[in-house]
């Protein structure tokens, strides 16, 4: 029987497979339609993150020249996590299929470039730049269109400015990434929709000579040609090419952004002008002062500053440091002729965006390597191994503990992953640590202090230091309190006073779904229940349980109990009864009909039917303010 995903998708024919998932033709049962089912097994949130980015991103785009997105979900059910993205099915082949059996006709390369273009104009337009623009994702059709595939790395305009990847190992798109790609956009230079153009001069010069511009394989010799080597041009290795094609692909490949063509379709004018016969005629440009000399024939190749800054990640100028300078060291930047210790840079920005499965053996394996290039006690090695202990520290801190020391006298105290560092250390022996919490409460203040300093009040770092402070003093001489029935009143009202005040203020500044956010409104609203406020508990408990009705027939009877409960108090009987209905018909499953629990469910449906009873007496609407507050 052939796998129905989402009730709709009917799974045929597996197309393909590789590391993000695979492939299959299918037929949407609703409308009958066949589409290409992608489905992806992802181990990690950035995994689902760059599913979910594809089907936005894409799915936003209606362009001939763009493969349409239809739909994107979970598959729910037994066995490992999946996810689907649902696209128009293609029947053709990608441009690396078609340059694996030799040089396509001149007319067919420039057409289908024009056709790449044309999507990319689209999409720039649209404020999402492509960022894997290869042979590899695009397909062309039998009839000769050309659809550009893959948003999985794409970026939207004001997005996170992180340099993502489609997956940990990144071979295949080196050979055709700008060189402010390679250094994530430092030295002020933009990773903007040029980048994408100087990728497009990668494909084309490929299409029209069989060869890419630069011919190294390995990623640091890579690394330095696309920073520092002037590209040959397509006519040197292809004699009798048009001669406006020369100058189009070598200004595609300028190093800096500002002498490529302005945008996509000025591209796409030029390559109609050269397959029309003509000469492609060019805007004029202001050269870029210093220009380096390129090979005969080529214009000059603008020359980037002497030095190419490439900060690490997670890292930004503090106070009186330029954006060049390795924190906390006095080492100055990066120089371009140095591609050895610019490529361990990029493998740790990488390692940290994407996130992969076996991140903590990479980044150890990245550690070794650079204090073998670069010595131990040089900053990237420091940074590579505090960001494998940070990963480790929940097996042990003593890794963490260990780095501290170096972290602050190779980086600095004032840097950030310094400062966030000690709030780790620090925060979790108070928290869990024997002793008194009360005895790191001077530290955590400095720290507090510090991170205010440094990077602002309401940075999370300063949040989560303000966070672990507040539970130190919480938990006083006595071990963390995890056990909710073991808690007190009085201790409820201890830890409100606490916690209470920086709720505001982690809202503003976490993840609504960050670990610190969601602990300090599941203490919150359990220390409300405890006292019986219950209107500050039922909007706490339905932040955290957005899903009643999920956690009533799935969740811990005794959580769901409590958020029923709290709802009628707080203003709505009418749905805490139809609610606390379905949860008793759920507990002599679970628990027997003379559990405790189940009497006290009990007796909570006896108490919302005596109150809603009274309420319709006097006059009073059956659903309350939470309902209407939560669109229920």
């Amino acid at each position: 029987m052939r796998e129905l995903i989402d009730d709709r998708y009917e799974l045929e024919e597996l197309l393909g497979q590789g590391g993000f998932g695979e492939v299959w033709r299918a037929t949407d049962r609703r409308v009958g339609r066949p589409v290409a089912v992608k489905i992806g097994y992802p181990l990690t949130y950035e995994d689902t993150r760059r599913f979910e980015r594809e089907a936005g991103l894409a799915g936003s785009l209606a362009h001939p020249h763009i493969a349409t997105v239809h739909d994107f979900g979970r598959v729910e059910g037994a066995g490992p996590s999946r996810v689907f993205l649902v696209m128009e099915l293609l029947r053709g082949r990608s441009l690396a299929e078609i340059l694996d059996e030799g040089v396509p006709p001149l007319a067919d390369a420039l057409d289908w470039t024009r056709q790449i273009s044309d999507a990319l104009g689209a999409a720039h337009d649209a404020g999402i730049i492509h960022r894997d623009i290869k042979p590899a994702n695009v397909m062309v059709l039998g009839n000769g269109v050309a659809k550009v595939l893959d948003f999985g790395i794409a970026k939207a305009r004001g997005g996170p400015g992180t340099e993502l990847t489609g997956t940990g190992m990144i071979i295949g798109s080196f050979p055709y990434m700008a060189p402010e790609r390679w250094t994530g956009g430092a030295n002020g230079v933009p990773v903007d929709g040029r980048s994408d153009l100087y990728s497009l001069g990668c494909v084309l010069m490929e299409l029209l000579t069989g060869e890419r511009p630069f011919p190294a394989r390995e990623m640091h010799e890579l690394l330095a040609q696309h920073l520092t080597a002037a590209p040959p041009s397509p006519g040197s290795r292809r004699p009798g090419l048009p001669p406006g094609l020369d100058g189009l692909v070598l200004g595609l490949l300028a190093k800096d952004p500002e002498q490529r063509p302005a945008d996509a379709h000025e591209v796409a004018r030029r390559l109609a002008e050269l397959a029309r016969g003509g000469e492609a005629s060019a805007p004029a440009r202001t050269p870029a002062a210093g220009p380096v000399t390129g090979p005969s024939g080529a214009p000059p190749v603008p020359s980037y500053p002497p030095t190419v800054h490439v900060l690490a990640a997670g890292t930004g100028p503090g106070p009186g440091r330029g954006p060049g300078t390795e924190p906390g060291t006095g080492t100055g930047p990066v120089p371009v002729g140095d591609p050895v210790r610019a490529l361990l840079r990029r493998r740790l920005e990488l390692l940290l965006s994407d996130a992969p499965a076996d991140l903590v053996e990479r980044l150890g394996m990245l550690a070794a390597d650079s204090a073998e290039e670069l010595g131990a006690n040089d900053p990237l090695t420091v940074r590579a191994a505090y960001h494998r202990a940070v990963r480790v520290r929940g097996q042990s801190g003593v890794e963490l503990e260990r780095l501290l020391p170096r972290m602050v006298r190779v980086l600095g105290l004032e840097d950030r992953d310094t400062i966030t560092a000690r709030v780790a250390h620090v925060g979790e022996a108070a928290a869990h640590g024997p002793g008194d919490g009360h005895r790191h409460e001077g530290e955590l203040r400095e720290i507090i202090e510090q991170a205010v300093r440094v990077l602002g009040p309401l940075d999370p770092v300063t949040m989560t230091a303000r966070y672990h402070l507040a539970s130190a003093m919480q938990r006083g001489a006595r071990d963390r309190d995890g056990q909710w029935d073991a808690r007190t009143p009085e201790r409820a009202e201890s830890e409100r006073a606490l916690l209470g005040p920086l709720l505001p203020d982690l809202e503003r500044s976490m993840p609504g779904d960050g670990p610190v956010l969601l602990d300090v409104r599941r203490r919150l609203a359990h220390d409300a229940w405890l006292v019986g406020d219950f209107a500050a508990a039922a909007p706490l408990y339905l932040r955290l349980f957005p899903d009643v009705e999920e956690l009533v027939e799935h969740g811990d009877p005794e959580v769901a109990h409590r958020v029923i409960r709290s709802i009628g108090e707080a203003g709505d009987p009418e749905r805490a009864l139809y609610l606390i209905g379905e949860l008793l018909h759920r507990l002599p499953f679970v628990f027997g009909s003379g559990d405790w629990l189940t009497q006290e469910v009990t007796d909570t449906r006896a108490d919302l039917r005596r109150a809603l009873r009274e309420r319709r007496r006097s006059g009073g609407p059956g659903t309350g303010t939470l309902s209407r507050l939560f669109g229920r």
